[in-house]
């Protein structure tokens, strides 16, 4: 992962410490640890940025489903830190059948859940709540929501991950640079920009509002090229904070082509 990351020129990584699919997670070898390590200081890359699998879910009816999550959550942010990661990404999860869109109970769960994986692991690691495409039973999607639950939690263990093609898919748009400020703003009204650690940087295949989560190249989707060039410099966002990029790959070349495109953008503005 470190080697990749040095040939393609990348400033900060985000990596799944498992399988994000499921199984038991490998043990991490330290040989591999202190070797990546090493490569991040010779390269000024950082922060390394952990995410986890996908099969969690946070805000599950089912309490033994639930607590699985909260299980494999806790011992995520053990694994991160033992990585030398800044940040835990997660999704909140899904609602149950029948229940309603960002319903008050599945927002309690969520809430529950991350408290209780806090009273497990105590380290240093940040976890990072982000904001979904509202696609199927998805919760997430309104800044609201995910701003109710940080209420919630400490302000210095949990915070927020902006992930534009799921905001654009959940309608708040990001294609232009007026759009980019009211979002922003959006964002800093219920969130609060000082909670957030990192920004996914995806394009959509989707329209404004589809509740599609599907990514796209960096300008060839709905956002393009005019709305990245808005997000990169825009004076709401700090200039160090850390860019993710989460596109497809289509073909061998394409980290290296949408890695080149955010920069190339970034001298532009």
């Amino acid at each position: 992962m470190a080697q990749r990351a040095e040939r393609l020129g990348c400033e900060t990584v985000q990596v799944f410490s498992r399988s994000p699919r499921g199984g038991k997670a490998s043990a991490l070898d330290p040989r591999d640890i202190e070797k990546t390590k090493e490569m991040f200081d010779r390269h000024s890359m950082w922060p390394l940025v952990v995410h986890v699998p996908y099969f969690l879910n946070l805000a599950s009816a089912d309490r033994e489903k639930r607590l699985a999550s909260v299980e494999i959550l806790a011992e995520d942010l053990g694994r991160s830190e033992v990585l030398g990661a800044k940040y835990l990404v997660t999704h909140l999860g899904h609602l149950s059948p029948g229940e309603e869109p960002e319903s008050i109970e599945a927002i309690a769960r969520v809430t529950k859940s991350i408290q209780e994986a806090l009273e497990v692991y105590h380290g240093p690691v940040k976890i990072l709540l982000e904001n979904t495409a509202g696609q199927g039973r998805e919760i997430g999607w309104r800044f609201e929501v995910i701003g109710a639950i940080l209420e919630s939690l400490p302000v210095d263990r949990v915070g927020a991950c902006l992930d534009t093609c799921h905001a654009f898919a959940a309608g708040y748009d990001l294609a232009s640079a007026d759009a980019v400020e009211a979002t922003l703003r959006e964002f800093a009204r219920y969130i609060g920009l000082d909670k957030l650690g990192v920004v996914h940087m995806n394009d959509s295949k989707g329209d404004l509002g589809s509740r599609l989560d599907r990514h796209e190249h960096i300008g060839q989707g709905k956002i393009g090229v005019e709305g990245f060039k808005a997000i990169l410099g825009s004076s709401l966002l700090p200039p160090d904070i850390p860019g993710i990029l989460e596109t497809p790959q289509d073909s061998p070349e394409d980290d290296d082509r949408n890695v080149k495109m955010l920069k190339s953008l970034r001298l532009q503005v």
